[in-house]
């Protein structure tokens, strides 16, 4: 019991005050009556249309309240949650839903960042739709494009810490925050100034590093954040300070997740068209290479017979082999072979003719004797 009290009323909160007393009374009746909260579990949330929901109050590690009393999720379990659709090639832009009133200080900047740098992967598109405060506004100011509903409110950018004292069994809770209006309707009790200062130190580190937190995911100066005292604000005035980057319905928000599906299937359609496009320019270039280049090996050999036919002394068979698409080497053994036949042929008639010329020339002798 001691570690959750201290966990609601001894560490930095990033909540709104009724938030913060609501949560502390919650914890006090659930250690009274814990069966009063039993049920409930951590299954898929059916309450957002989007595909993930950041409800109700955030602590760095607890959970232990159902969604009937107001469950406080956990940065940890976000931070799986957001790695889930990061990592899920079928989500092409990530979808959240924010409406709390924040939470713990511990945690939430870290996850923050985490969504910060999925972002930078895949979209992450917020929308407030209720209130979102505090931490639950830190997170939300992290999205890749943060849109809020027309009734929305938003802010309270800041950081209060909680002190319990009990005197005379009278219990006192006393806050240090950032801003004027960040613990508003809150009780006092007089404390030391040296305690008061040095709680007020370390919330004004807090603070500092939330307003630079929300200064760089939203493009703006953080001592323009500062200047807004941990004010809340209405949609228009969200978007006149440049803490959402539009005002849309939840139709619409429907409409930019039906539209981001439909152009994910069309863009997966006309990339494999593409693709089967190029492969059959591929294939069309190869064929028109590979004739070519059979075109140019056939002229080659064309005329390296022709070449062959005619130093053999056979031009006539050059025809007869490139019809026959002989090879340079057959082509070579065959003219050979029909230079030789020749030459014999040649032999032959020659050794006739100078027989004829012989005996001729005997029976004239044999006449003129």
């Amino acid at each position: 019991m001691r570690h959750l009290l201290q966990l609601m009323t001894n560490s930095p909160m990033m909540m709104t005050v009724d938030a913060h007393q609501a949560n502390f009374e919650l914890l006090k009746q659930f250690y009274q009556n814990p069966n009063l909260f039993s049920g409930g579990g951590q299954g898929g949330r059916e309450d957002t249309f989007c595909q993930l929901s950041i409800f109700g109050p955030t602590s760095h590690r607890f959970n232990g309240l159902d969604a009937n009393c107001n469950e406080i999720l956990s940065y940890r379990d976000l931070r799986e949650n957001f790695n889930a659709l990061a990592q899920d090639d079928s989500v092409k832009k990530i979808f959240v839903e924010f409406d709390g009133p924040g939470g713990e200080a511990s945690g939430c900047f870290d996850l923050a960042n985490l969504i910060k740098e999925i972002g930078a992967i895949k979209p992450v598109i917020g929308f407030i739709n209720g209130g979102s405060y505090s931490a639950n506004y830190a997170l939300a100011s992290a999205c890749t494009e943060l849109y809020a509903s027309p009734h929305s409110m938003a802010g309270s950018i800041g950081v209060i810490f909680g002190r319990r004292e009990i005197h005379n069994e009278k219990e006192t809770i006393t806050y240090f925050t950032t801003g004027d209006a960040k613990a508003d309707g809150s009780p006092h009790l007089a404390l030391s100034d040296g305690e008061s200062a040095r709680h007020q130190a370390m919330v004004n580190q807090l603070g500092d590093a939330f307003f630079q937190l929300v200064a760089q995911n939203r493009g703006i100066d953080a001592a323009q954040v500062q200047a807004l005292q941990a004010k809340t604000f209405s949609a228009r005035d969200l978007l006149d300070q440049g803490l959402i980057d539009g005002i849309k319905t939840e139709e619409e928000i429907h409409t930019m997740m039906t539209d981001s599906k439909h152009k994910r299937i069309v863009a997966q359609i006309n990339a494999a068209h593409e693709s089967e496009t190029a492969d059959l320019k591929a294939q069309i270039i190869a064929l028109q290479q590979s004739s070519l280049t059979q075109a140019t090996a056939h002229t080659e050999l064309a005329q390296k017979i022709n070449c062959l036919a005619k130093a053999a002394g056979v031009p006539e068979m050059a025809g007869q082999l490139i019809q026959d698409n002989a090879s340079e080497e057959a082509a070579s053994k065959a003219l050979k072979e029909a230079a030789a036949k020749k030459d014999e042929e040649i032999s032959l008639t020659s050794g006739l003719e100078s027989h004829k010329e012989e005996s001729y020339d005997m029976l004239q002798l044999i006449e003129d004797a």
